[in-house]
């Protein structure tokens, strides 16, 4: 079986997985943007960061409703 009748016949199962994969990281990077930690080590990253201050996170929530 070639890999692209292997994509023909599985590409349910490959959309489905990738966007679960998406759908993690979307997680992850909203959790980073939301947490009050100034360095933070996640899957071999290292990230050392300022922190955004609450209000101006509350502000842009409220906008987009």
């Amino acid at each position: 079986m070639s890999f692209s009748e292997y994509c023909r016949e599985n590409a349910g199962f490959i959309l489905a997985s990738l966007g679960l994969i998406s759908a993690c990281c979307a997680a992850c990077l909203k959790f980073i943007l939301k947490s009050r930690c100034t360095e933070i080590e996640c899957f071999g990253c290292h990230i050392k960061r300022d922190v955004i201050p609450p209000t101006l996170i509350n502000l842009n929530e409220r906008s987009r409703n």
